[in-house]
């Protein structure tokens, strides 16, 4: 009987490995990954690094280790993200058996392998997946009983900030209890093993962390995401199912009133919590800012899990009804997962560029939402080099030009940002002078808000003299129509 158990937790473990291995280099390259890739040439290069990779370095080292072994394609790229994503389920199924019951370990793991915002995460060229790995240690490690380890915790805690700023979050929920629990000498040794490390980040990092922190804070970010972003966003990734769960999981915590429970309870919550009330007070915030949170999250589930099958259980088998109720809070996730497999939750740029580079002309103008990573696949598919590539964020001046120009222009955007994350300018300009030509990518399934279509434009004509601002006397043109997208899923959803 101990050895099925084992076996349950190895074979979650192959599941989570094979969903994030398999068609690791099928997608291409999308959305903040533009970023990573263009870091990563400048590290290979010797440049000076952005501001990005000084302040957490630890994810673009990674990918700049396996691009300099096996050269830069998507599944290299990504080969980081999915090692140390599979290595965050691994955590999770067998690092801390003496503090946690095989049921609530093997339930956490599992929610882990099939989450698809995980999923996500591993198959990205990006380090979100390498601080869930180092969050997952530093939760586990400080967790009392024979196999805690304090310094490796901190250790870990410390690993998770060079992953990103947001591990601020986590590391005094972790650290706080750990001083406080330990013995004098070890206190001096933690103490001693967070100022050498600190000192060490800070040598490295300067004070980039500082400038990313007060960018999000001040609203200079790229993209400002405000409380509803954060609680749909975190809800809709996280899952409502396991959301439940893991707000049984912390009453039962409460509860109990011991230090391991209250600790998962303090790591799991308190982050968000604060990204929340940050939120509401303008700083900008991403449902990604609480990875770190998302182990002491799966554990409380698996708490919350096991609390309420053995009240549902009713003297029938315990494991039938934690079997039940699992897939029951992990269902409204599976269509999402299903759909993952089709295109990765991506917008195609490679099929996209195979368009453009088959139906525009070699001096054509094309204008495109992350244009760099269209320019890398024209490239790749050998489009001629007289192409001029223009991002969507243009200036009145620029749009009159583009469509004055002898040259024909095209524009490619993403569907999912057609509502709202695009300027009512840019869609206004765009429907009165372009017609679409073709739709790269799936038709969202129900219960599935992301939207990974594309859709490219082609200008109807050349317009010598465009109007692009109403009259000065007053008078204004009539509202420009909408563009109406099919499928349901016309809001970006946060990942």
């Amino acid at each position: 009987m101990r050895r099925q158990p084992a076996w349950a937790a190895l074979a979650v473990l192959a599941l989570a490995c094979a969903l994030r291995l398999v068609s690791l280099r099928a997608w291409s390259f999308d959305g903040d990954e533009l970023y990573s890739v263009h870091d990563v040439h400048r590290i290979l290069a010797g440049e000076v690094w952005s501001e990005g990779v000084r302040s957490h370095p630890l994810g673009y080292l990674g990918m700049a280790l396996c691009a300099a072994l096996f050269g830069e394609g998507e599944g290299v790229m990504r080969a980081f993200a999915a090692a140390t994503g599979t290595g965050a389920v691994a955590a999770l199924l067998f690092l801390r058996r003496d503090a946690l019951p095989r049921s609530v370990a093997l339930s956490a793991g599992l929610a882990a392998a099939l989450s698809p915002w995980l999923i996500f995460h591993a198959q990205e060229a990006r380090f979100y997946a390498p601080l869930l790995l180092c969050a997952t240690l530093a939760t586990l490690w400080a967790l009392p009983g024979p196999g805690r380890r304090p310094v490796a915790a901190t250790l870990a805690a410390l690993a998770a900030l060079l992953c990103h700023p947001s591990a601020l979050l986590l590391a005094p929920c972790l650290l706080l209890p750990t001083l406080a629990s330990a013995t004098r000498r070890a206190r001096w040794t933690l103490v001693g093993a967070a100022g050498v490390a600190v000192a060490l980040m800070a040598l490295l990092v300067g004070d980039a962390v500082v400038d990313v922190v007060q960018a999000a804070i001040t609203r200079r970010a790229l993209s400002h995401y405000d409380a509803l972003h954060l609680v749909q966003g975190f809800g809709y990734n996280l899952g409502p199912g396991l959301g439940a769960l893991a707000l049984l999981g912390a009453v039962s915590a409460w509860r109990a009133r011991t230090e391991g429970e209250r600790q998962l309870l303090l790591a799991g919550w308190a982050p968000p919590l604060l990204l929340l009330v940050a939120a509401l007070c303008g700083v900008s915030t991403h449902q990604r800012y609480a990875m770190a949170a998302v182990p002491a999250l799966l554990l409380l589930a698996g708490k919350g899990l096991v609390a309420s099958a053995g009240c549902l259980a009713r003297g029938t088998r315990l494991p039938a009804w934690r079997s039940g109720l699992l897939l029951l809070a992990l269902a409204p996730s599976l269509p999402a997962l299903a759909d993952y497999h089709r295109s990765g939750d991506r917008s195609d740029m490679r099929a996209a560029a195979a368009w453009i580079a088959g139906h525009a002309g070699p001096a054509d103008n094309i204008v495109a939402d992350e244009h760099w990573l269209l320019d890398l696949y024209l490239s790749r598919a050998g489009a001629s080099a007289d192409r001029r590539l223009t991002e969507e964020t243009l200036r009145n001046e620029q749009r009159k030009k583009l469509l004055q120009s002898e040259s024909d222009c095209w524009v490619v955007l993403k569907c999912s940002r057609m509502q709202g994350a695009y300027g009512e300018d840019l869609l206004s300009w765009v429907d009165r002078f372009f017609i679409e030509r073709t739709r790269i990518g799936n038709d969202p399934p129900p219960l599935v808000r992301h939207d990974n279509r594309l859709v490219i434009l082609q200008r109807r004509a050349r317009a010598k003299t465009p109007v692009l601002t109403p009259p000065e006397n007053g008078t204004r043109p009539s509202p420009p129509r909408k563009m109406h997208l099919q499928g349901p899923g016309t809001a970006e959803a946060p990942r």
